[in-house]
């Protein structure tokens, strides 16, 4: 599983809550500097499964932009602060809504686990 991470300047504890999830693949944009950088230039990665949207640092204009990109893409999206458990709390919410059938969760790893009836 691929996760873009939007907002945040220091993630690592974040990335080690979404690596024990079975998150296998990262990529960190802090969003800061979107005046030397345009927002369609730097379109949402195709490896990309899941958007998490660190609300407390993005702005309305980032945060709108990509959440109608990752809509478009049929990605879904996971709204958090950067506080760790809040992360945890909600990307486990997202990935419990998309359910067994999902591309996503039948690709992770750790889908047997989650999905053990046993």
């Amino acid at each position: 599983m691929s996760v873009l991470i939007l907002g945040g300047d220091k993630i690592d504890p974040i990335r080690e809550v979404l690596y024990d999830m079975g998150v296998k693949s990262i990529i960190h944009w802090t969003a800061r500097n979107q005046k030397n950088r345009c927002k369609k230039d730097r379109p949402i990665p195709v490896s990309v499964e899941i958007v998490l949207m660190l609300t407390n640092f993005l702005n309305h204009n980032a945060m709108k932009h990509y959440r109608a990109e990752a809509k478009s893409k049929g990605l879904p999206i996971v709204y958090s602060t950067r506080n760790v458990q809040c992360v945890k709390d909600e990307f486990g919410r997202t990935l419990a809504e998309l359910g067994l059938d999902s591309k996503v969760c039948r690709s992770c790893e750790q889908f047997e686990k989650c999905y053990n009836e046993g």
